[in-house]
C-alpha cells in the first residue's frame, strides 16, 4: 500500500513479515496475521528447504514483527 503519512495506525490487515528459517537460514516473505490475532504462533514450513518452523508473530511500535525457531 501506498498509504503511508507517518501514522502507523492502521495497521495493514495482513502485513508482509520477512523471516529467516532457523535451518538453511535463507530469508523469505510471509503474509503475517491479522493485528487483532496478535501475538500467536503458527506451525509452518519453510519456503526454501521445506522443513518444520514455528513463525512466533508479534506487535511492536505498532508494527507486526515475525520469528522463525525451529519446530521440536
Amino acid at each position: 500500500g501506498g498509504r503511508r503519512k507517518g501514522t502507523k495506525f492502521p495497521m495493514d490487515p495482513h502485513p508482509e513479515c520477512t523471516v529467516v528459517c532457523p535451518t538453511c537460514h535463507e530469508a523469505f516473505t510471509v503474509a503475517g496475521p491479522a493485528p487483532d490475532e496478535l501475538p500467536v504462533s503458527w506451525d509452518y514450513d519453510c519456503e526454501v528447504c521445506c522443513r518444520p518452523m514455528w513463525l512466533d508473530f508479534h506487535e511492536e511500535d505498532g508494527e507486526v514483527h515475525a520469528q522463525a525457531r525451529e519446530a521440536d
